[in-house]
């Protein structure tokens, strides 16, 4: 019996059983059921019957310097409890896997960072070997090549002296990667970007398929392959205009969007999404309550997250209209916002 003989209801109460692993997997086998997975009834559903962790790792500073953490959970979520981790440490980058990577300054001497990765749900701390500290650095990223045995590559960017060829001036990054199998890390050439284009800092990079997706300054988008290792750069369907716009790459149904508000559209994000032909469709408006609220991501097919000062707010949007569903009430304004998926079950971390 095959997936067009059940009944859609039959195979949500299949889905809904399934671990986290297999949820996931059967995000591959065809369209269909990768539609159903990201149905806000089915998600809701699934981390009911699976204790399953699903909301946003929340971070800002106090008095300067010290980095506060907090889970902001999505409805229907299992809480975790973040006081395990140093009071000083900061949150780098995170996977839809359960992973994080943290640092915080290394005790004996302060002027030097250690490195882990670790699985809250589960309170699991590995420390990495740590990385060549010549550069600042911009961006961090961690992506889960094989769940079992697990693999993962960590991918640092740091920011680079300005290159010179000829008279113009390149932006570059250097990267490196840390290879779970090798237990080092490694740096690759360097990332050449066009003069006075930067990454956006206070924005985390999206996921997808093992590549990494960065919206850089122009609105132009760097992709990262962690497979092959390679990097390009291509365009997105937001021109750049200073007076134009708030935009954010999001991840919408397991495909990579993109949320612009454009200027007077009474707080309205319009979300495309890039389709195998490299085009960009139109498939969403998301609306605001307020004029303050920015989008951050979206949860699943109908569903937008944005932020309100210090507040977390959940909208159901669709052809009826825009409801808050859930609000999450933060203990100060973020300045970082990672999504974060987990189940409680151990891995084995090298």
């Amino acid at each position: 019996m095959d997936s067009e003989q059940l009944s859609s209801e039959m195979i949500m109460e299949i889905m809904s059983r399934a671990s986290l692993k297999t949820f996931d997997i059967m995000r591959c086998i065809n369209k269909e059921l990768n539609a159903l997975t990201y149905e806000s009834y089915l998600l809701d559903l699934h981390k009911k019957r699976n204790k399953i962790v699903s909301g946003f790792l929340v971070q800002y500073r106090k008095s300067g310097w010290m980095h506060v953490k907090e889970f902001a959970p999505s409805p229907e979520s299992n809480n975790i409890d973040l006081g395990f981790l140093p009071y000083n440490a900061r949150i780098l980058a995170t996977s839809e896997q359960g992973l994080m990577v943290f640092k915080n300054p290394d005790l004996k001497d302060y002027k030097k960072d250690l490195y882990h990765v670790c699985k809250p749900a589960t309170k699991q701390v590995l420390t990495l070997p740590r990385p060549k500290e010549k550069h600042t650095y911009a961006k961090f990223a961690i992506v889960v090549m094989i769940l079992k045995p697990l693999h993962y590559k960590i991918i640092r960017f740091s920011e680079c002296p300005d290159l010179r060829r000829g008279r113009k001036f390149y932006t570059t990054y250097h990267c490196d990667i840390f290879d779970s199998v090798t237990w080092k890390w490694r740096s690759l050439k360097h990332v050449t970007l066009a003069e006075d284009v930067f990454l956006i800092i206070n924005q985390q990079p999206v996921t997808k398929s093992g590549s990494i997706y960065m919206l850089l300054t122009n609105n132009n988008i760097l992709k990262f392959d962690a497979y092959s290792e390679k990097w390009k750069v291509f365009s997105s369907p937001i021109p750049y205009d200073e007076s134009r716009t708030s935009v954010e790459l999001v991840k919408y149904g397991g495909r990579l969007g993109l949320a612009c508000k454009p200027p007077n559209t009474n707080g309205c994000w319009e979300i495309r999404v890039l389709t195998n032909d490299g085009l960009w469709d139109f498939v969403a408006v998301a609306k605001c309550e307020s004029k303050r609220e920015e989008l951050k991501a979206l949860y699943d097919l109908d569903t937008s997250v944005m932020v309100d000062i210090e507040t977390l707010l959940f909208y159901r949007f669709n052809q009826q209209g825009n409801n808050m569903i859930h609000k999450v009430v933060l203990n100060g304004w973020p300045c970082e916002i990672f999504s974060f998926r987990s189940d409680f079950e151990p891995m084995d971390l090298k």
